[in-house]
């Protein structure tokens, strides 16, 4: 059984890029730690499982948050630092097979804010074969916090990436992260994580980078 998979949440253009839709300012500077992550994955082996906003004009989420992500628009792509070159995008509807995060990226293509809102992400997690998560990517107090719950909820371990995470609003990030936790989530940094599973030992510091 694979030990564990990484799980990369939203890292679009327009949540991480100034000029972005709905910018959280400040995400670019997260953005060496997601390649190495991804680069990690695709070379390594791990198991590496992408969400991305894939919106409509007329979705529920535009009336608590500007329009963003819509389906198609160049703020809708990920960004340049998390892909393989093996994506395979999942639309969320019903369908007779998925694609195996063994062997592609699957990109789980989603309208609301819980990456279990789309119909195919317990299967593809499943198939991972991992029954350890290592999540990142943006943003902390909305997404990435609806993932981690969600992963937990079924029975997961899970290690949230804090210096591969990043929030809209700092003290909201900051009560997410402490939620998560307290949930049964473990904290880890890049560094550490990677060295972990190269066998290496730990770097001495678990500060952020960013």
């Amino acid at each position: 059984m694979t030990r564990i998979a990484f799980v990369d949440v939203d890292t679009q253009v327009d949540f991480m890029e100034p000029g972005g839709k709905l910018y959280a300012q400040g995400a670019e500077r997260i953005k060496p730690n997601l390649a190495r992550l991804v680069t990690f994955a695709r070379e390594r082996g791990v198991p590496l499982v992408s969400s991305v906003d894939a919106h409509g004009e007329a979705d529920a989420e535009f009336a608590e948050y500007p329009p963003h992500c819509l389906r198609g628009t160049p703020g809708q792509r990920k960004v340049a630092e998390t892909i393989t070159g093996r994506e395979v995008f999942v639309p969320n509807a019903e369908a007779d097979t998925v694609p195996d995060p063994t062997r592609v990226h699957p990109v789980l293509e989603k309208q609301q804010f819980s990456l279990f809102t789309h119909r195919k992400a317990e299967q593809v997690i499943g198939a991972t074969g991992a029954r350890e998560l290592a999540v990142f990517g943006v943003v902390t107090e909305v997404c990435v916090r609806q993932a981690v719950l969600g992963l937990l909820e079924r029975g997961y371990a899970v290690r949230v990436v804090e210096d591969a995470i990043w929030p809209i609003e700092a003290a909201a990030g900051a009560r997410a992260l402490e939620e998560m936790q307290a949930k049964g989530a473990r904290l880890t940094t890049t560094g550490a994580l990677l060295a972990e599973l190269e066998g290496a030992p730990a770097p001495g510091s678990a500060g952020r980078t960013a």
